[in-house]
């Protein structure tokens, strides 16, 4: 990951609602850029076929944004986890431009995309002011370490992956670390 995208990581927070953001509105150069920078992004999987589209009113999202990217892929093995990569390296793209983001998972659309199955959206607004991301992340309510976290390897990341975006802040993982490397585990209750 480029440096620009993982310094969002410490900038990035999820507008739940887009209120008191200002009057800006995303250019059409914009949607452009975004267009063009998803083809950019490394995939997990290089041989899923995934596809985005931008829209304006065309959701069932009602949270005040400009726009909805909609997410599409290939149904395979891994698909939900190279789309979630794909898409995270997007939020943090957007992050960069000052356009604020809230991945809407109960969205729906009733359309597949050149053969491709929705997958998910992401609302997204222009924001006047990088004030209105988040200026300290280490105030956001995550999870203990200790919860998320087993051995005493990479702990230079370890606090960085208490901050990664999941649904509803569950952070759903596990991550057991070793010497040469990490195993990451999904855990329901």
């Amino acid at each position: 990951m480029n440096n620009k995208l993982y310094d969002m990581i410490f900038k990035r927070k999820s507008f739940h609602l887009f209120r008191n953001i200002g009057n800006e509105n995303i250019s059409d150069e914009e949607i452009k850029d975004i267009e063009n920078e998803f083809n950019n992004f490394k995939p997990l999987v290089q041989d899923i076929k995934v596809k985005m589209k931008i829209v304006k009113d065309f959701t069932t999202c009602k949270r005040g944004q400009e726009y909805c990217i909609l997410l599409y892929s290939e149904k395979k093995d891994n698909y939900l986890q190279n789309i979630g990569y794909i898409g995270e390296q997007l939020d943090l793209y957007l992050v960069s431009k000052n356009i604020g983001t809230l991945w809407f998972g109960i969205g729906k659309v009733e359309e597949e995309l050149d053969g491709l199955d929705f997958v998910i959206m992401i609302a997204i607004a222009k924001v006047d002011s990088e004030d209105k991301f988040r200026k300290d992340m280490y105030k956001s309510k995550r999870k203990e370490l200790s919860e998320i976290w087993n051995g005493d390897f990479y702990l230079d990341i370890a606090n960085i992956v208490r901050f990664t975006p999941s649904a509803c802040n569950t952070q759903p993982w596990i991550v057991d670390s070793s010497k040469n490397e990490l195993k990451v585990y999904r855990y329901k209750k």
